[in-house]
């Protein structure tokens, strides 16, 4: 038989994402749980191919920031080359809630807790945005390149980063990022280890719903995530994808 359809353009497949997103939360809302593969309209390898659209991802890499660190909040611009980092980011199914980070990184809402378990560290290198002179003298840029670097798979430069300014950040702040940094690097263990010494923080209930996600910790997992949805505002894309992950 001839197929004769045409790919559909980036922004109808956003509408796609949306909308099953949307259906999925209801169904979980509803005590329904999420539909099988089997029973949704999305091509295999569609949603992954969709493209990030950066203005809510840098919204909501600096949501966690903006919350945690000493320093003042102000109005933070992307660095140069964030678009660049965006298009060539392989899709994620797991993705902690620390600075430099963005929920629009899980871009197939499918089985998510079958690849999350399967996912290991991020070693691809890919291109890093201009950080050094974007955050020079800029405690919160420096944080949220933390996260930058992570996902650019330099987990070195991650690591001598948050280790050079974490003096100037609060306990609780570094001990996320910490459990991200080796989240990052494969070690969920270790992740969850770090994220067990948090207390009551949205992003500490978020992480370790996740890691024990990872885990196979279904049931805790489910509560800790339940927690994060409450605490987190649904503004944020945050909140959506820890309903996500409960209902995956």
């Amino acid at each position: 038989m001839n197929n004769n359809s045409k790919p559909l353009a980036n922004k109808a497949l956003g509408e796609l994402f949306a909308s099953h997103l949307k259906q999925q939360i209801n169904l979980f809302e509803q005590g329904l749980g999420s539909p099988s593969a089997s029973e949704t309209a999305i091509p295999h390898g569609t949603l992954s191919d969709v493209g990030i659209d950066p203005i809510p991802a840098w919204k909501d890499s600096v949501f966690p920031t903006l919350t945690n660190a000493k320093a003042g909040t102000a109005n933070i611009s992307a660095p140069p080359g964030w678009q660049s980092l965006l298009s060539s980011l392989p899709a994620l199914f797991g993705i902690p809630l620390a600075s430099g980070h963005f929920p629009q990184a899980v871009r197939n809402p499918i089985e998510l807790s079958n690849f999350i378990r399967e996912e290991t560290g991020w070693s691809t290198l890919l291109p890093l945005p201009e950080l050094e002179g974007w955050s020079k003298g800029n405690l919160q840029k420096q944080l949220i390149s933390v996260g930058i670097c992570r996902l650019a798979g330099r987990h070195d430069q991650a690591s001598t980063l948050l280790n050079t300014i974490k003096d100037q950040l609060s306990v609780d702040t570094v001990q996320n990022e910490l459990g991200a940094n080796y989240w990052a690097m494969g070690d969920h263990a270790k992740a969850l280890q770090a994220w067990d010494k948090l207390g009551a923080e949205p992003f500490a209930f978020f992480n370790r719903g996740l890691a024990h996600l990872r885990l196979g910790q279904e049931k805790i997992a489910f509560e800790q995530l339940q927690k994060a949805s409450e605490l987190i505002p649904s503004s944020s894309g945050w909140h959506h994808l820890a309903v996500l992950y409960q209902s995956s």
